[in-house]
């Protein structure tokens, strides 16, 4: 006699979502509101950020994955020397 196969659980996706740091610059997005800022907080897995907004928004908590997105600022480009 076969002993009954227990249906797979399902597993809990793990997101990984960009490991910023205090006093990083970022490019924020939440429904229609967008803007640049400073991470001032985050929690250890990166999943809660606050963020000191500029254009005198104050501060700002943003739930990364949650309808908000929290990104790193492009770096300068202005590491580019030509020689002249």
């Amino acid at each position: 006699m076969v002993a009954p196969v227990a249906p797979p659980q399902p597993r809990r996706k793990k997101v990984r979502h960009p490991r910023l740091s205090v006093g990083e610059r970022v490019h924020f997005a939440e429904g229609t509101t967008t803007g640049t800022g400073t991470v001032d907080a985050v929690t250890s897995d990166y999943a809660i950020v606050w963020v000191w907004t500029d254009e005198g928004q104050g501060r700002r908590m943003f739930l990364q994955g949650y309808g908000s997105i929290v990104s790193p600022e492009p770096k300068d480009t202005d590491a580019y020397d030509d020689g002249a």
